[in-house]
């Protein structure tokens, strides 16, 4: 069954329509939160990711054609996205939700912690050099 059928067939089970938080925050942790670097780079179409991270699919476009989501170049109009910006997503919206901060402020904030947490890592190797 693919993404978007798993979707539809779950969400008409669960409420008709797929529009129940329990219900996507279920499939995102089932599809997500077990998969390796490798299963995070594989595309989805901007229509699975509005749909799981329960976003309007003008949106997940527009930050895409933004920069501010990493794409997959594909030869048609509609940009593919790895699924690592479905999480990336869900960062951005509690970034808005809880601090107020807009879209484009959530994304070089999430670039900044990911800096961060690169030359943290970087630097307790160094440590463990020296030691």
């Amino acid at each position: 069954m693919t993404v978007e059928n798993e979707i539809d067939y779950r969400g008409e089970l669960a409420m008709g329509r797929g529009r129940n938080p329990t219900l996507r925050r279920y499939l995102f942790e089932r599809r997500f939160m077990g998969l390796t670097d490798f299963d995070m780079d594989d595309p989805v179409t901007c229509d699975v990711v509005a749909e799981t991270i329960g976003a309007r699919r003008s949106l997940v476009l527009r930050l895409a054609r933004q920069g501010l989501i990493e794409t997959i170049e594909t030869e048609t109009s509609e940009p593919l996205l790895p699924r690592r910006a479905v999480v990336q997503l869900r960062r951005m919206q509690r970034l808005r939700r809880d601090l107020g901060v807009n879209f484009n402020g959530a994304a070089i904030i999430l670039d900044l912690v990911r800096r961060i947490e690169r030359l943290n890592g970087e630097l307790l190797e160094m440590r463990r050099r020296n030691q």
